[in-house]
Order: C-alpha cells, then sequence, then structure tokens
C-alpha cells in the first residue's frame, strides 16, 4: 500500500497501480507467489526493485507456470494449459502408459438410457 497500489474491488487478490499518462501496473497476489503486468516497462523495473529491498525474492524471469497452470508466451499470443497435471493425474492412476485418442468414445457406439 506504501507504494501507491490500490486493492481491486472486484478480485481480493488484484491490486492496481494507475499514473497519469494511462500507465498501468496489476499485481497478482497468491500466498507467496505474485505476477505482475502492465504497459510501462519503467514501473515493472521500479515495483521489482521495491519488492527485493523488503522481501526474499526471486525474479524468475517471464512467467512459465502459475498455480499448477503452464503459460506459453509467442509471438502470436499467450497460451495456457494444465498439461503436466493431466499427465501427473494420468500417473497417479497408472494410466500414462494408456494408448492416447482424440475421441473419448469409441465411434460409432450407440448410447442408450439407463432406465434403473
Amino acid at each position: 500500500m506504501k507504494e501507491g497500489f490500490e486493492r481491486c474491488q472486484y478480485e481480493h487478490t488484484l491490486f492496481i497501480k494507475n499514473k497519469a499518462g494511462g500507465k498501468i501496473l496489476i499485481i497478482s497476489l497468491y500466498v507467496d507467489d505474485l505476477i505482475f503486468t502492465g504497459n510501462d516497462e519503467s514501473m515493472f523495473v521500479k515495483f521489482k526493485s521495491s519488492m527485493m529491498r523488503e522481501f526474499d525474492m526471486t525474479d524468475l524471469r517471464k512467467m512459465r507456470f502459475f498455480l499448477g497452470i503452464e503459460v506459453v508466451q509467442k509471438a502470436d499470443g499467450i497460451f495456457i494449459n494444465q498439461k503436466k497435471y493431466a499427465l501427473e493425474v494420468l500417473k497417479r492412476f497408472k494410466m500414462d502408459r494408456s494408448n492416447p485418442v482424440h475421441n473419448p468414445i469409441v465411434p460409432g457406439c450407440k448410447l442408450s438410457k439407463d432406465e434403473d
């Protein structure tokens, strides 16, 4: 708060800092993980410096994972998935060596309603 951030009224884990000229910095905080985005590189640098002075913090650069979600940043967009989590679930239930299929049901299979 001493850095001038305001808590988002709609989402309690988001903090926003607006500056003149349309500059904005948005912070998402969850326990001891935080990510930030905005439209001004100088605000990024100042924020990181402030956080590193105040807390024992590691800058992991561009986000690759956050709360179990993989983030892939490319020139044509930002893509998210939970492939790692899905593979861990398959491994836990010993299905990691199963044959993958594009359809979760056998093509042409007729389904019927179970009256019981």
